[in-house]
């Protein structure tokens, strides 16, 4: 059903009224101009009942939207947190345009237009930062979780609870840097916008100051705290953070935004941020309509003692390659951001990528991994933007899966994401990289490396790739087919060659999963070994063409009675295949090694 069509004025419309109100020279609140606003317009007492959607008022959403243009056009400016005055460039307005002003009056305004997108040109490594972070813990390890704000206010320091994985991030923190302590949670009630009853993530700021010592110890800092009247009056929406300390710097307009609304008293601007792609394609009219019936508000803040996936938990889910070699991977990952597992046929490339995704994202949430297959066909205009035809007929500028994920990336900053490439060699890197790809590198993942797309959108800021996105890519050696990974696009991975495992980690996960007795398994992993010797030594073929242990690791935990027959099928329907051809010219040695393999001990 659709809503029915409003008798308020609209937001622009409301931009005079408001602005004569201000006329008079005095210090106005928010709730005191929506008051007197109303009584001026003599709204009725259901024109100001009207609400959206989630609940709240209809007159106070389109009451501050009018007020944040108002202010970005430099008609009027805070005089203190929450508090607005009118500007003699606003009185000019009044003279000017004595009856109603439009959306291009306002944007006629020479600080409107400066405050329009314009490239980032700081080095974010330059900027100051400040810090929002979390005081959401127990006292001890596994004790119920309380807000430890009161507290720190108090002591005049902040503290992030132990355990944490914090400790270099906190040494950094320097004597003048903000700080703001926040909780994180979800509301899908009384919001002052409309997302068509969706769940919105929300951050109250709790307390906000400026840190004056820092105890070395990586957990502490002393903070002079800032009166809590001087607080925020609103939450702000959206561009929010989960995790205990959140590192923020002014280098787009969505950071300058929060930091200007935490201390600074701005206004936050939802429409700006509902017109964003990836808000509007998650909460505008055209999204999935929302099944959760939940209607309550969820405390949605990281908690010291959460439990993280680690390699340990890899190897729990039947991983064959030594913790130590696991930890070897994850650190290339997060010194690279880019890593490609390389090896021969069933070493488990993919299922392994999946599986250390999870470890850099810290548990396993399958949505922050974005996966997909390379081949020869596809191209820049599939992978990162291009034109397709539209509906209607015509042609339309259309992103590509990169850049849906660097979106996805960018406005979630407390989670890691993390796209898998299958067959990464299968297509044409560099070309379907484009521009992007210099962007790869680990020192230009920041706003200031940004680059303008070949195929760019009006008024667009350039793209950046941000530092919370990795890329894991699988390539299979074996495949002659395959384009050589060129010099450039080598450089900015980290690579990881995998070998076949028929060692007794494969040989315990088979065992107790699938009832095969170890002699068995001993024996088929030494004939196999024998096999792979001769395939590695074969001076057309080499290592790259061995054998993997997938073949002989069934996918699940079913008993298999007839281990013989299970060997004989594996070898026949798909081992026979593979070396016939390996050994195309050569059928009798096909036929000798394939009945090697099936010999019962």
């Amino acid at each position: 059903m659709s809503q029915p069509v409003s008798s308020l004025p609209t937001k622009f419309e409301l931009t005079r009224p408001l602005l004569a109100l201000m006329g008079d020279e005095q210090i106005w609140s928010r709730a005191a101009l929506i008051k007197a606003l109303a009584d001026a317009l003599q709204l009725t007492p259901e024109q100001r009942a009207e609400t959206v959607k989630s609940g709240s008022k209809r007159l106070d959403a389109r009451v501050s939207w009018a007020l944040h243009y108002l202010k970005l056009s430099g008609a009027i400016e805070a005089t203190e947190p929450g508090r607005t005055t009118i500007t003699s460039y606003g009185h000019q307005l009044l003279v000017e345009h004595p009856d109603r002003l439009t959306q291009d009056n306002l944007e006629e305004s020479p600080q409107y237009l400066d405050d329009s997108s314009t490239p980032p040109v700081d080095d974010s490594e330059d900027l100051p930062v400040s810090w929002f972070v979390g005081a959401v813990f127990g006292d001890e390890p596994g004790d119920e979780a309380y807000d430890h704000t009161g507290h720190f206010r108090t002591q005049g320091r902040w503290s992030a609870g132990t355990p944490h994985k914090y400790a270099e991030q906190i040494k950094s923190m320097k004597a003048g840097d903000r700080i703001a302590i926040k909780t994180a949670f979800t509301r899908k009630h009384d919001l002052p916008f409309d997302i068509n009853g969706k769940t919105a993530s929300v951050m109250s700021i709790k307390a906000t100051g400026v840190i004056t010592r820092n105890i070395g110890d990586g957990d502490s800092v002393e903070v002079d705290w800032d009166p809590e009247n001087l607080l925020p009056e609103e939450d702000w929406y959206f561009w929010t953070s989960r995790t205990t300390v959140w590192a923020v710097r002014p280098s787009t307009w969505k950071s300058k935004a929060l930091i200007a609304f935490t201390f600074d008293g701005e206004d936050q601007d939802y429409g700006r941020f509902l017109a964003e792609p990836y808000w509007e394609k998650k909460y505008g009219l055209t999204a999935k309509p929302a099944h959760d019936d939940d209607d309550s508000t969820r405390l949605d803040e990281e908690l010291p003692d959460e439990p993280a996936y680690t390699v340990e938990d890899i190897a729990d889910d039947g991983c064959f390659v030594s913790p130590s070699e696991l930890k070897r991977y994850i650190n290339a990952l997060k010194r690279k951001k880019n890593l490609i597992l390389q090896g021969p046929p069933g070493t488990g490339k993919t299922w392994l990528a999946k599986r250390l995704a999870y470890a850099i994202i810290e548990r396993k949430d399958r949505k922050l991994i974005h996966a997909l297959q390379f081949h020869p066909t596809v191209s820049y205009e599939d992978f990162v933007r291009g034109w397709r035809p539209s509906g209607d007929g015509k042609l339309t500028l259309t992103d590509g899966v990169f850049l849906d994920v660097i979106d996805a990336a960018v406005n979630e900053p407390d989670n890691n994401h993390v796209l898998v490439i299958e067959e990464i060699n299968r297509a044409n890197l560099a070309q379907v990289m484009g521009e992007l790809l210099t962007l790869l590198e680990a020192d230009k993942r920041k706003p200031s490396e940004a680059l303008q797309l070949a195929y760019s959108r009006p008024d667009e800021d350039p793209i950046f790739i941000p530092e919370n996105l990795y890329i894991i890519g699988t390539m299979n050696l074996a495949d002659r087919s395959l384009a050589i990974v060129d010099f450039a696009l080598r450089r900015r991975f980290a690579f990881a060659d995998l070998s076949p495992q028929f060692n007794a980690a494969w040989q315990q996960w088979v065992s107790q999963r699938n009832g095969i007795d170890k002699t068995v398994l001993n024996g088929l992993g030494a004939r196999i070994g024998a096999l792979n010797s001769q395939i590695a030594d074969d001076r057309s073929l080499g290592a790259q063409y061995c054998i993997g242990h997938s073949f002989f690791t069934p996918a699940n935990d079913t008993k298999i009675d007839d281990p013989p027959a299970w060997v004989r099928g594996v070898v026949e329907q798909e081992i026979r295949p593979l070396l016939a051809e390996y050994w195309f010219d050569d059928p009798e040695r096909v036929e000798s090694e394939t009945a090697k393999l099936t010999v019962t001990p």
